[in-house]
């Protein structure tokens, strides 16, 4: 069975699945940085990124930049609290905001010219309108994937309940 990434004759075709598959090959090396060099995953990277572009960032907003759900998204900010990376403070009127400590500033400012050597080692077979098509094509995906989220309802993912 042979295909296309329009018209997908296998998984191997599969949008979602090559997308994993690069994922899992390029995000292995940041988890192993993340892990291995600084002791937090790959998640809390992320936010500790997200976190480190701003001064402090309100949870609202983090939670629509991260894109992870809620309980996630609070593990990973309570781990990091308790590793002494970030901070969090109610702002009466404001909610509760999220900043970096010393200790995370060090972290952030550290990594982040690691994960993007990755990212731009990943880039160097392409071009520069080839990247440029590229970046392109991934926000279109990205506003549809979130349009089809929306408008799609499928039950809610439970691992436990397999199938009988």
């Amino acid at each position: 069975m042979t295909g296309s990434i329009d018209d997908p004759g296998g998984i191997q075709d599969l949008l979602l699945f090559r997308l994993s598959r690069i994922l899992s090959i390029g995000g292995s090396m940041v988890t192993r940085i993340c892990e291995g060099q600084f002791g937090i995953t790959r998640r809390e990277w992320a936010v500790l990124a997200l976190v480190g572009q701003a001064d402090a960032v309100r949870w609202s907003r983090l939670i629509e930049q991260s894109e992870i759900d809620e309980p996630p998204l609070s593990r990973a900010i309570s781990s990091l609290v308790a590793k002494g990376l970030v901070s969090k403070r109610r702002v009466p009127s404001q909610g509760v905001w999220v900043s970096l400590t010393d200790a995370g500033r060090a972290v952030f400012d550290e990594l982040f010219p690691l994960t993007r050597s990755i990212n731009l080692r990943l880039l160097e077979g392409l071009g520069a309108d080839e990247i440029h098509q590229l970046s392109l094509a991934l926000h279109s995906i990205h506003q549809r994937a979130v349009a089809l989220a929306e408008e799609t309802d499928l039950p809610k993912a439970d691992r436990r309940r397999g199938k009988t």
